[in-house]
């Protein structure tokens, strides 16, 4: 019985738990979509290039987005049981909370499991070949970062203006520079035209100037230096800022050279906050299914009125995880800060959100409504009365 009982209840969270994924990776997705297609764009890369960026960006929204539709699919799928009264059936047969919870957390598992492989190996993977992609788009289209009869400001204390970009993109016709990297000195550099050079290798592009004079303001006065060639560097990892090209930040290190990350600067004296949180975060993020597998159970079996199921358990997906969120970026700040330890900090949503979740399942044991139940259905019943399609007619 308890074997049927599993399939059955996994058959009910699997359907609603996928598409919740492809929703949820969607609306993400799309969030990205318009920053790494203006990204490619402007730096004039292959169109075939986007799929891989949106490849490489793929881990970090699973990541974030399997959680976040087990819940929901736990609420969806396991609610309609409560809907249509099968849960008191499993009652009344013998089936108490914790056999309901057996193949909830059983379908949780798996899910757990991908999200830590997602977490320790995809993901830092991922995000160090999207910093390279980024960096091969900037090269291999470096004429699309210069447009004509604007001043293009794309590189820190540098403006660059070209009156025309001669195609296919990587020469230019009057081109006027404004250099202020010198916090001594100002330079104003004018060619009659200009080449944009590129190794494909290094992490700084160049503009080679002919014909042109280069006008210094100091302190002590102005000098003219005319010129019949002129390389003006542009470095790589300023020019993608704040993308941080140069080093490798704590989210792209494997595990083990993360804390190695973390054993060199406690041994050197220094911060290593970052590195830890992201140390811990590998482990705390993929607990989340299963603090989300208790406290959907809880939700699901709470008493509660047949009538408010469906919308109830739509608004408590939503909440719970604004919620949890919230607590993972209070407990970043609050590990920055120094406020709280920095291993503490992942592991934060994990237990507030687990602690109410033990709660609410203990009330369920004992078949006590919960506290929050009254005061959704209350704010329900005024939502619906607030809205066009349940205002009642007026009596004739």
């Amino acid at each position: 019985m308890h074997r049927t009982l599993s399939f059955y209840v996994a058959g009910r969270i699997v359907p609603p738990f996928l598409v919740s994924l492809l929703a949820f990776t969607l609306v993400f997705l799309t969030g990205h979509m318009l920053r790494l297609t203006e990204l490619v764009v402007s730096r004039g890369a292959p169109v075939g290039r986007v799929a891989g960026l949106f490849a490489l960006v793929l881990p970090t929204l699973l990541e974030t987005t399997l959680p976040m539709a087990f819940l929901l699919g736990i609420l969806h799928g396991c609610g309609r049981l409560s809907r249509n009264g099968e849960t008191l059936a499993f009652e009344a047969c013998g089936v108490g909370p914790f056999h309901f919870l057996a193949p909830v957390a059983l379908v949780a598992l798996p899910v757990a499991l991908l999200t830590l492989g997602l977490s320790l190996f995809v993901r830092p993977a991922a995000n160090l070949a999207l910093k390279e992609e980024v960096r091969a788009a900037a090269r291999s289209g470096a004429g699309a970062l210069l447009k004509e009869k604007v001043f293009n400001d794309l590189v820190p204390d540098v403006l660059i203006y070209v009156d025309e970009v001669v195609p296919p993109g990587n020469s230019f016709r009057r081109v006027l520079i404004v250099d202020q990297r010198d916090g001594a000195a100002e330079n104003f550099i004018i060619g009659k035209a200009a080449l944009l050079l590129s190794d494909g290798e290094s992490d700084s592009l160049g503009l080679r100037l002919f014909d042109g004079a280069v006008h210094e303001r100091r302190r002590s006065g102005f000098s003219q230096t005319s010129f019949r060639t002129y390389d003006l560097r542009l470095e790589l990892d300023r020019l993608l800022s704040p993308q941080e090209l140069g080093a490798r930040r704590p989210e792209e290190m494997p595990l083990p050279l993360l804390r190695e990350a973390i054993r060199s600067k406690s041994a050197r004296g220094l911060d290593a906050a970052p590195e830890v949180m992201e140390a811990h975060r590998r482990f705390a993020f993929p607990a989340a299914p299963l603090v989300f597998a208790l406290l959907g159970t809880a939700i699901v079996l709470a008493p509660s009125r047949p009538s408010s199921g469906r919308s109830r358990g739509l608004l408590s997906c939503l909440a719970w995880l604004l919620a949890y969120y919230a607590l993972l970026s209070v407990g970043a700040a609050l590990g920055e800060n120094g406020k709280v330890p920095p291993w503490l900090a992942p592991w934060l949503p994990n237990l507030v959100v687990g602690l109410t979740a033990a709660y609410l399942f203990a009330r369920t044991l004992t078949e006590t409504p919960s506290p929050w139940n009254a005061r959704a259905a209350s704010w329900l019943r005024t939502l619906r009365r607030t809205t066009p399609a349940g205002r009642e007619s007026p009596a004739k």
